[in-house]
């Protein structure tokens, strides 16, 4: 099913089909549709565009401040991948958002939770993975979890062997775009979180109005997102009368 979806909802393939129909039933005033085609395309490429269409995905709680209480760090994994010597590495996401909270962890002196199984036979926990480029003496990880559903239906067994509950208030680290789909799957279950307040970028900058090929591969994880939270809320993982 996700092989379907990526070969025909994922950017640019509806364009490509798109122009395929106007081409095999020679639709008229296709110099019209091939115009706004290019427009469609320009403006995808702007960062400034992607930025706008990833705006709601880095909402669904409250940002953290230094005025909270916390009780502990949640970081979830982005993956992990082997080498030609079989030895297997923390993907680039992971370790952005692991040394993120290892840091925000030992600045608030709370213990820091690693959530990240098995994605695939033969393959250690992302988790586990992570953790050895780490230095934390206070530090749990879940080894079962492969989606962020898994991730936080998980957690409670964690938490208790951390004295902790769902009445605590917990700060989740993931990434901005990740945010929303994290947020609403803790809600759902009665936890109380914090989102990890990154840096926002600079609207006014030159570049965000120039055409960049990262664009689309930014496209591409925004509509990623929005897939999966409509997945969730299909299959009852998020709960959209939480509020």
């Amino acid at each position: 099913m996700k092989e379907y979806l990526y070969n025909f909802a994922f950017f640019p393939l509806p364009i490509i089909w798109f122009m395929l129909i106007i081409i095999i039933f020679n639709i008229k005033n296709i110099s019209a549709y091939f115009k706004a085609i290019f427009i469609i395309l320009f403006l995808l490429s702007l960062p400034i565009i992607i930025e706008l269409i990833k705006f709601p995905l880095n909402i669904g709680a409250a940002k953290y401040s230094p005025e909270d209480s916390i009780s502990a760090i949640i970081v979830l994994t982005g993956g992990a991948y082997k080498d030609i010597n079989n030895k297997w590495y923390p993907s680039r996401t992971s370790i952005t958002r692991t040394v993120i909270a290892n840091n925000m962890a030992k600045k608030l002196n709370v213990p820091l939770i690693i959530l990240g199984g098995k994605q695939n036979i033969g393959q250690p926990a992302e988790s586990l993975i992570i953790s050895n480029y780490i230095n934390n003496d206070n530090m749990s990880l879940d080894f079962k979890s492969k989606n962020t559903y898994q991730s936080v239906n998980n957690i409670e067994k964690i938490l208790l062997q951390n004295n902790l509950n769902k009445q605590d208030t917990f700060l989740v680290i993931t990434s901005k775009i990740h945010n929303l789909r994290t947020a609403l799957t803790f809600k759902s279950q009665n936890y109380k979180v914090k989102l990890y307040n990154y840096p926002s970028i600079r609207i006014f900058d030159v570049r965000q109005f120039l055409p960049n090929s990262k664009s689309f591969l930014l496209l591409n994880n925004c509509l990623y997102e929005y897939f999966g939270i409509i997945k969730y809320i299909f299959l009852g993982y998020i709960k959209i009368d939480i509020y």
